[in-house]
């Protein structure tokens, strides 16, 4: 690609000094770059991505005050601020380990140390824009969340055999494990391995494997991968999920403590470790990630009100009462707009006050807690029905822990990491077989509606079936699978039978509540195109 390829190009610089920005603009100006903007700090960083589409965006590591580099970064991905035809270019005056690792593992396109040379930098924006050649349909796609259109719209670039094609191989079959098309996926990497053996390939085996539940072959896979490769973070992380997939949760705290010393300052890790090690009792080891959390996480996007309650309740169960009341006592002030922060602080002060013999003062942080809990609707999180199982189970209210337990994995029968995490929660509590055995039973309950939902269509029986699965997402409102199966039904009819405007409302109202808990559920798409082709004919 020659220089003057670059002058319809858009770039964003971030970096806290004004002389480097100007150091960096001036090189992009020598490329012919026009079109520049320059940010000095991760709020003015994001407020430009808000407003405008870059093609490029260079990011110095360290901001200063606030977001740093990495967080940008991550708030940038989650928001989808950029897309994967943007080339976001991390750059660091550090060389040390933590510096690296931590900006490698949050895979920037690249990264560059200062000082480098402007034939550095177009070497790479060169090879970038190779790579990222003919992304900017797909990404609309992706977007739109249309998984299926952006896989046919992949397979028909690689059909022209692009230079570009092991990224686009790469693209693709990430793609698929989003859109739960497993063998597509597995299909995907093993070919890539018939050709030569590249790490992303065997680590996206051993991720099927574990979506595919077949976890002693995935932890297999990921131990043999991290034999050869000991620095490669995400397989530490999918090790870790398989371990406690498979009840081990010990080895997957081990794991996970080996994981953030190579690199510290992940922070959705941190968090993990954490919880895990809260849950296993190790509240030394969680009173350090949760305080690391709380430090490197400040200004991150996926910062959360329990993270600190996390710390609050490794700090009261050391012993640390007054430390840990302070800590409760900020979580609303530290996140004065979330929802959530008014339940986690009142929950995780009822846990203290109990601790410190404080029964009546423990009954009335309760009392908010509950209440906080049901403004918020337990249908809507999965975390606060578990928040609130562990605070009752702390505090000796069995019952009560039993029924928001049943409740809430009714709404979440097949997330299969939340419910390794109640498992991990009853193992504790020494009902492990208790709570393995209520879950089999709400999922086959689920399972036994469901089927019998779909026989009554197959019958022709509609109103019936509708009758049926409405009902079951009426009693499991945060239940994704029920509500989008109750809106299945009803397209089906319309789709059959004509569509009426209440029943496209309906259809609507199952939707949205989809859309609430998990807004990027792979199967959203496909019943959001059906019931607008169905409202347009009303």
């Amino acid at each position: 690609m020659a220089t003057s390829e670059f002058s319809d190009k858009k770039f964003l610089i971030v970096d806290d000094f004004a002389d480097m920005r100007s150091v960096l603009r001036n090189i992009l100006r020598s490329m012919e770059v026009v079109q520049i903007d320059l940010a000095s700090n991760g709020q003015e960083a994001i407020s430009r991505l808000e407003k405008r589409r870059y093609d490029v965006i260079l990011c110095d590591y360290n901001l200063g005050e606030g977001r740093d580099g990495q967080q940008i970064l991550e708030e940038a991905r989650h928001r989808q601020l950029i897309g994967i035809d943007t080339i976001f270019i991390m750059i660091t005056a550090e060389n040390t380990r933590d510096m690296v690792m931590a900006a490698v593992e949050h895979t920037p396109d690249t990264y560059l140390t200062k000082p480098f040379t402007r034939e550095l930098l177009q070497t790479r924006l060169n090879k970038l824009f190779g790579q990222k050649a003919n992304l900017s349909a797909i990404n609309r796609h992706l977007l739109a969340k249309d998984y299926t259109a952006a896989i046919t719209e992949m397979d028909a670039l690689i059909a022209k055999a692009p230079k570009n094609v092991s990224e686009l191989l790469k693209l693709e079959a990430e793609i698929c494990l989003s859109a739960n098309r497993y063998d597509d996926a597995m299909a995907i990497y093993q070919d890539v391995l018939s050709e030569r053996d590249v790490r992303w390939a065997r680590l996206g085996i051993g991720k099927v494997l574990f979506y595919t539940k077949q976890y002693a072959q995935a932890e297999e896979n990921f131990t043999n991968l991290l034999a050869l490769d000991n620095n490669l973070l995400e397989a530490y992380d999918y090790l870790a999920r398989t371990q406690m997939a498979l009840g081990r949760f010990q080895d997957a705290e081990k794991t996970l403590t080996t994981a953030v010393r190579i690199s510290p300052r992940g922070f959705k890790r941190q968090c993990f470790l954490a919880d895990v090690a809260l849950t296993n009792g190790n509240t030394e080891l969680a009173e350090v990630a949760y305080t690391h959390a709380s430090s490197i996480g400040r200004h991150s996007i996926h910062n959360h009100p329990s993270i600190m309650g996390g710390l609050a309740k490794s700090l009261t169960a050391n012993g640390k009462h007054p430390e840990a009341l302070k800590v409760a006592g900020q979580i609303q002030t530290t996140f004065p707009t979330h929802h959530e922060a008014i339940f986690y602080e009142a929950a995780v002060t009822a846990v203290i006050k109990t601790n410190q013999g404080e029964r009546a003062a423990a009954d009335e942080a309760l009392k908010i807690a509950e209440q906080a809990m049901g403004e918020s609707g337990i249908a809507l999180s999965s975390t606060l029905g578990l928040e609130m199982v562990k605070t009752y189970s702390q505090l000796g209210a069995h019952d009560k822990a039993k029924r928001i337990l049943e409740k809430t994995i009714a709404n979440n029968h097949d997330d299969e990491d939340f419910l390794t995490e109640v498992k991990q929660v009853c193992h504790t509590a020494g009902i492990a077989e208790d709570g393995i055995r209520t879950i089999r039973e709400i999922q086959q309950e689920i399972v036994k509606t469901n089927n019998a939902g779909v026989q009554l269509i197959k019958q022709g029986q509609f109103d019936a079936a509708i009758h049926l699965l409405e009902q079951a997402a009426d009693d499991m409102p945060g239940n994704k699978t029920v509500n989008l199966n109750a809106a299945k039904a009803l397209i089906m009819k319309m789709e059959k039978l004509g569509p009426t405007a209440a029943e496209v409302q309906q259809v609507r109202g199952f939707v949205e509540r989809v859309q609430r808990v998990a807004p990027d559920d792979w199967r959203l798409s496909d019943v959001v195109s059906h019931l607008q082709k169905l409202a347009n004919k009303v």
